[in-house]
């Protein structure tokens, strides 16, 4: 007799025991109630826990600019520089902690419930989705950069990225490994590994790619980024949908960073 309470570990789909692929987005199921049930508590935060972790985050969010600008003050040869390198550091250990407070704490296996696992898909198919999501992103980027300057819509018009906020010569490897690293592996954890993850067996894929979206760009409290980053949210929710893992968006938010520094440390 076929049990509706057993869901899929990836997107939350019900599904009946025995089936081998989930009927929404693919992924291959446990072959037994026992390991249904385990792979469901590799996850077990609710829409409670997301919601409390994501206004903990806030808070966090203007505790670490404090933090930045102070530090930054120490040294007002390279304030932008440093404000921005110690921002990133402290985020990053305030996402990780709220996390890991709200959810990864009660997991068996933290590294499965954030699903920093080996992809489903193979390499060759894994490579050319992170690629596709990347350009999707910067596409889309780009459109909304000549769409809001056509419009004249000075409000809206994308926030350029500061020369100051990148150490000069050799010190940009440090620039680089802030918000080329450590901004999308901390990031990815909040945004997909703990929101999308917890959303997904709550909402079923689409709308959690979508709401895991529109907090993504929320979070970053610019309005001209809104919108583009939105879609970067869409991109990067469909690649861990899809992959059934953390690993290609982190590889994907990585090269989309890294490519705007260098873009702008190069002038274009």
């Amino acid at each position: 007799m076929k049990n509706p309470d057993f869901h899929c570990h990836n997107c939350g789909q019900r599904i009946a025991h025995g089936d081998p692929l989930c009927t929404r987005c693919g992924a291959r199921l446990p072959q037994s109630a026992n390991a249904a049930e385990s792979d469901a508590d590799q996850s077990p935060w609710t829409v409670t826990h997301i919601t409390a972790g994501l206004f903990l985050f806030l808070g966090l969010l203007f505790v670490s600019a404090l933090v930045a600008r102070a530090a930054g003050g120490l040294y007002p040869s390279q304030e932008q520089a440093i404000e921005a390198w110690v921002v990133v550091h402290v985020l990053a250990v305030s996402a990780v902690g709220t996390v890991w407070v709200m959810g990864l704490r009660r997991a068996s296996s933290p590294l499965r419930a954030l699903r920093l696992v080996r992809p489903r898909t193979a390499l060759p198919a894994t490579a050319l989705l992170v690629v596709a999501a990347l350009a999707f992103s910067i596409g889309a980027t780009f459109l909304y950069g000549l769409a809001v300057a056509q419009l004249d819509i000075e409000a809206l018009r994308p926030s350029e990225i500061d020369q100051e906020i990148i150490f000069p010569g050799a010190g940009m490897l440090l620039t680089l490994q802030a918000l080329a690293l450590v901004t999308p592996v901390s990031e990815e954890v909040l945004f997909r590994g703990f929101v999308l993850r917890g959303l997904l067996r709550n909402i079923g894929a689409g709308p959690a790619v979508v709401s895991t979206a529109l907090a993504f760009a929320a979070f970053h409290l610019d309005p001209g980024t809104v919108v583009p980053i939105f879609f970067t949210g869409l991109a990067l929710g469909f690649l861990y949908v899809k992959t059934g893992s953390l690993w290609p968006c982190i590889a994907a938010h990585a090269g989309q960073n890294a490519l705007a520094l260098l873009a702008v440390r190069a002038g274009l």
